[in-house]
């Protein structure tokens, strides 16, 4: 009791108690927990809505310019995987952030 700290029975009782009820009743309502995990499951699953949601669209815009410069222009199969693989290096090389200028500056050295 001493090495403890408390001074009296009554105050080592009283401790351990408390600390007793304060264990069972975070083991027995552990609601903020359930509470917070459904709250971060369902911002997860909304973030994962509307990352889907604008990737789709991203997705129908790109496939309008697609149409756009295949009525435009005629490529062989070779010119357009040749496309495809420089596309894929940049991306890769660039992690996603290839800038339009620096495309068309490359065109117009040639």
């Amino acid at each position: 009791m001493k090495e403890q700290g408390f001074s009296s029975r009554n105050k080592l009782v009283t401790q351990a108690l408390e600390s007793l009820m304060a264990n069972n009743a975070l083991q027995d309502n552990d609601i903020l927990g359930d509470k917070l995990a459904e709250s971060v499951l369902k911002l997860s699953e909304d973030n994962a809505k509307a990352i889907s949601k604008g990737l789709f669209r991203y997705a129908v815009q790109l496939e309008m310019v697609m149409r756009v410069l295949a009525e435009l222009a005629e490529y062989t199969p070779e010119q357009i995987e040749e496309m495809r693989r420089e596309a894929i290096n940049n991306v890769r090389r660039t992690r996603g952030k290839v800038k339009l200028e620096d495309i068309l500056a490359g065109y117009c050295d040639d």
